[in-house]
């Protein structure tokens, strides 16, 4: 059975556990965020960092803190400062000062002026101040446009040599409010995963009995040949919006017995359609599988703003462009389903799955709604101070507000598809539904986090749409070790020093988890689009328990374990 011992937070040892370790952490972050700051007007250098907390203030000089980080010299104003670390501490600041990174300044300018970018640096702002005690946001962010365009290599002290004021105030207070709820992230998600992780254990181990080699192997292709359809579509109730889809069918349609069910995949905000075209293995057991691209937050519209082409990493639009893409490839399919794919597309039975954003536009065709009054305070810095990536790209939403009828159509009406009868999201983005608009799902939903998601972390982001879930059918998957994307996952792994227990390689690992992706696709949608309890025993977590395999074992639980959930939502 799964205990704390297997737990991948509490033993990673980049992560500092103390409100003391964790605020030093914070600062050198802070600093790595303005790392990029350069310029040659000496009367813009900083040249105090003020510690406030209440009452109390502390001045730090930067000269003293170059001397420090470079030579080891300890000036008499650091003494106070220094005193309260342990020499290991101290050898870490050290490191956190000097320590460069390299980056590129015309991409950095575009998403800073972007507004996922502006706002993320309003947020920092809010206790990184100038000498005025004025939120930092505009200064940091100027510091960090004139900086890119010096060698590229940049490390925390030149930030705090290069702030343009002469002092950066730090408001300790608002620090460690924000370290505070970090922390608390950190617990619950540790809680999460050691609650889950010994509640699917045990119910693996419940009758009946389970025997995977009594099972067909899911991992290799169906009995059905594919091929791969490529079209374009056109809306014009949309403004002639035209984006491709990728259609994956069995080769011969008269070979299959019965209609073809239709899963539709949404790709995460900045990927393509292109990341799924190992999908054909899904249609390879009698499927057909629909990927579209969402052509105003795919990757060609990241690359749009980096190279200065667009200022907007996503439109704002995507909101309900997203879940429009799907439900008008659905008519479409419907339209041509007699005379291009002999009638044989079951347009009634339609699974959605999504990554990440595709997850929003997945539980938004399954009914879910934004509450917007929610999501107003979520993005207030005053209300929460601290905002990952994911709640950056949900406050976006708000850009709507002006525009009542997509107010009206997103929070209050909806864009469900009834064709829709199963949705399996990953990573989603979902916090900003709120429970009025995740209870509003009353179909089969999975809902799956990664237990090292920075992005869009377990907690809040898929915990609490999964607690909010009133449909009957529904399953959390938890990812141990798992990020928001492999590239994340490979990433931090390296970083954190994951202890691995097992032969292959990490990227031999990261194909079997994508693997047994696509295989509880087909075993979701075989039973609940299919009506095939032959595919049953797949829906068990004593399968998932049985063929993932650590560091990156998955856990399966029908509902949160009630101790853990009494504690963190009572």
């Amino acid at each position: 059975m799964p205990t704390a011992n297997h737990d991948p937070l509490r033993r990673r040892p980049g992560l500092p556990r103390s409100p003391r370790g964790w605020a030093y952490a914070l600062l050198a972050w802070l600093a790595s965020l303005s790392a990029l700051a350069s310029t040659q007007v000496k009367s813009w250098a900083a040249e105090q960092i003020w510690l406030d907390y209440s009452l109390l203030s502390l001045s730090i000089p930067v000269d003293a803190l170059e001397r420090f980080a470079t030579q080891g010299e300890v000036d008499a104003a650091l003494v106070p400062f220094l005193r309260r670390l342990t020499p290991e501490r101290q050898e870490e600041l050290k490191t956190a000062l000097t320590k460069t990174r390299s980056a590129k300044a015309f991409p950095l300018s575009q998403f800073l002026y972007s507004p996922m970018g502006a706002r993320s640096i309003n947020f920092v702002g809010e206790f990184m101040q100038t000498d005025a005690r004025l939120n930092g946001g505009l200064a940091l962010r100027s510091a960090l446009i004139m900086a890119a365009a010096d060698d590229g290599e940049v490390s925390a002290l030149e930030v705090m040599q290069k702030f343009p004021s002469q002092t950066i105030q730090l408001d300790l207070g608002k620090i460690l409010t924000l370290v505070r709820q970090a922390e608390a992230e950190v617990d619950e998600t540790e809680a999460l995963i050691n609650a889950v992780a010994a509640q699917s254990a045990a119910d693996a181990a419940s009758p009946p009995a389970f025997d995977l080699a009594a099972l067909p192997n899911l991992f290799q292709p169906g009995p059905y040949p594919t091929r791969r359809i490529d079209f374009t579509l056109v809306d014009a109730s949309r403004n002639n919006r035209t984006y491709p889809v990728i259609l994956f069918i069995p080769e011969n349609l008269a070979a299959v017995s019965g209609s073809l069910p239709i899963v539709v995949i949404s790709h995460g905000l900045g990927a393509s359609q292109n990341n799924f075209l190992d999908a054909g293995i899904i249609a390879s057991y009698g499927f057909a599988v629909a990927i579209p691209e969402h052509i105003g937050s795919d990757d060609v519209q990241k690359q749009a703003l980096f190279e200065g082409l667009s200022n907007q990493l996503f439109k704002v639009s995507e909101f309900i462009d997203r879940p429009l893409d799907i439900t008008f490839l659905l008519d479409q399919l419907e339209r041509q389903n007699a005379t291009q794919y002999q009638g044989k597309l079951n347009l009634n039975q339609v699974a959605v799955v999504g990554h990440s954003f595709g997850g929003y536009t997945a539980l938004a065709l399954a009914g879910a709604t934004i509450d917007f009054d929610r999501l107003a305070q979520t993005c207030t810095p005053a209300e929460n101070i601290l905002l990952d990536a994911a709640e950056l790209l949900e406050c976006r939403a708000l850009e709507l507000l002006d525009e009542p009828q997509v107010i009206q159509r997103l929070g209050v009406d909806g864009v469900r598809d009834p064709r829709v009868r199963l949705v399996l999201t990953y990573a989603p983005v979902s916090n900003f539904l709120g429970p009025s608009g995740i209870r509003r799902i009353q179909i089969p939903t999975v809902i799956s986090a990664g237990g090292f998601d920075i992005v869009a972390p377990a907690v809040p982001e898929q915990v609490d749409a999964f607690s909010w879930l009133t449909t009957q059918e529904k399953y959390f998957y938890l990812f141990e070790n798992t990020s928001h994307t492999a590239g994340l996952t490979r990433m931090l792994d390296t970083m954190f020093h994951v202890d691995r227990h097992y032969d292959q390689s990490i990227q031999e690992e990261q194909v079997l988890n994508r693997d047994l992706t696509k295989a509880l696709i087909v075993a979701f949608a075989k039973v609940y689009l299919e009506g095939d309890s032959a595919y049953q025993p797949f829906l068990r977590s004593a399968y998932v328990e049985a063929v993932s395999q650590s560091p990156f074992k998955r856990y399966l639980v029908r509902e949160l374990p009630e101790p853990w959930r009494s504690e963190l939502f009572d």
